[in-house]
């Protein structure tokens, strides 16, 4: 699910130099084609880089027209799927991966299956095979991820050293910290927000996959094996929800929307702010008298460690109606081009799922910090977790919004919630896997 940057608006996976040369333009050549482009970039600088990526395609092919629209995430969601179904909607889309976004457009054959430009292209052996797994649906490749997300726990350092504190490594350690961070003047020490409530996927992310391990989550998020009403689960699900909340690490974060989460941490308020790491670029901006580090998110009492969570932002996909389908492909073969995936890199602060030459590139200590992880995870060096709300059917993201902030709020148990999860799950898996529900 795109988040407030969002949504999208992410930072970048960097890995080793990509050796392919980049595909050769040929968009219909000398016919003339208007390419009608969705997208979410809608931030002022952001947008800027892409009309600059979108227009070296025009320059290539001056015969091609892109004509650009952008729109928040939620205008997307409203907008799209009547669009696409009328013939009025665009040639290309940015939109949301997952089975409850690009999954129901692919259900209604909205969007067309990309494996054959794919192979034409190699995409398959430049992407990280994660995010192609993240974009396939019922065995086919329909989309191409542009971002892919670190999310984990900012920490400003310079405050902590000031007041002599150390970044927790267990949520026990974390519910001292914040006794400890409240004694001293930080409410709340936690920059947690939970509204609209999106935001608490997150931290479910983080907190099960602590708890259980990536092995164990990608089991039962891909093999369907295992169960979210489990003992560790409730175990996860009460360490965040619960415990945290009961140690005062946040105060009321049902009534904080994302951006006040943020103007907590931005401000010096809080001192911890667990999100992803399209903020990166906001926290540079806004909190440059602070030193700003970033860590995997702490593991619960009895955990298999504290893991990264990783997952996809937004992707590019094809409309099966489109009349330019051929000129698209070669759209996006642009886009996802060594030499252009260096520059979302560079130029617009977005982590790529592919492999770029970071050589010539300057980035902060910070963003650093992030790619580094990132490319560590090519060579087995760092194991990464799920980031599951683009993961799982819309029966279960309603249970996590509205489940967790009514645990927030002291109107529900663990069990209860791990409960109902298993059950959200068991009713939205048949759409997922094709199979008819019993």
């Amino acid at each position: 699910m795109p988040r407030p940057r969002p949504s999208v608006l992410s930072i970048a996976l960097v890995f080793l130099l990509c050796l392919a040369a980049a595909p050769q333009m040929g968009a219909a050549q000398g016919e003339k084609i208007e390419l009608r482009v969705w997208d979410q970039f809608t931030a002022p600088g952001e947008s800027e880089v892409v009309d600059a990526i979108y227009s070296a395609f025009t320059e290539q092919n001056p015969n091609v027209t892109i004509t650009r629209e952008a729109m928040s995430t939620d205008q997307m969601r409203q907008t799209v799927n009547t669009a696409l179904a009328s013939g009025t909607g665009p040639d290309i889309i940015f939109y949301d991966t997952g089975p409850g976004f690009a999954g129901v457009l692919a259900d209604a054959g909205l969007i067309l299956p990309l494996d054959d430009m794919a192979s034409q292209y190699g995409w398959r052996d430049r992407f990280i095979p994660s995010a192609i797994q993240g974009a396939t649906i019922d065995g086919k490749l329909y989309g191409l991820p542009l971002q892919v997300d670190l999310i984990g726990m900012y920490y400003n350092k310079t405050l902590l050293d000031q007041e002599e504190l150390q970044v927790p490594q267990t949520v026990d350690e974390l519910a001292t910290f914040c006794g400890q961070a409240k004694e001293k003047g930080y409410e709340p020490p936690l920059a947690f927000s939970n509204n609209p409530g999106w935001q608490s996927g997150h931290q479910f992310s983080m907190t099960t996959t602590n708890m259980v391990g990536p092995a164990t989550m990608q089991q039962l998020l891909f093999e369907h094996q295992g169960s979210w009403n489990s003992p560790e689960m409730v175990t996860a699900i009460d360490a965040f929800f619960v415990k945290l909340r009961d140690a005062g690490c946040f105060s009321d974060p049902n009534a904080l929307s994302y951006d006040d989460g943020n103007s907590l941490f931005f401000t010096g308020q809080s001192l911890l702010h667990p999100t992803g790491s399209w903020l990166v670029g906001d926290i540079e901006e806004n909190m440059t008298d602070y030193e700003v580090g970033m860590v995997p998110f702490p593991s619960p009492t009895g955990g298999e460690g504290s893991f990264w969570v990783t997952g996809l932002g937004s992707a590019y996909y094809i409309s099966a109606q489109s009349q330019h389908q051929e000129a698209a492909g070669q759209f996006l073969a642009h886009l996802f081009s060594p030499e252009t995936a260096t520059r979302w890199v560079g130029e617009a602060d977005f982590a790529v799922p592919m492999a770029v030459d970071t050589a010539n590139l300057e980035v902060s200590p910070l963003f650093k910090s992030i790619l580094d992880v990132l490319a560590s995870s090519t060579n087995g060096q760092t194991q990464l977790g799920y980031n599951i709300d683009v993961l799982t059917p819309p029966e279960f993201n309603d249970v996590m919004t509205n489940g967790f902030q009514a645990m927030l709020a002291g109107d529900k148990t663990a069990e209860q919630q791990a409960a109902d999860l298993q059950a959200a799950w068991e009713a939205g898996l048949p759409a997922m896997t094709g199979t008819p529900a019993s």
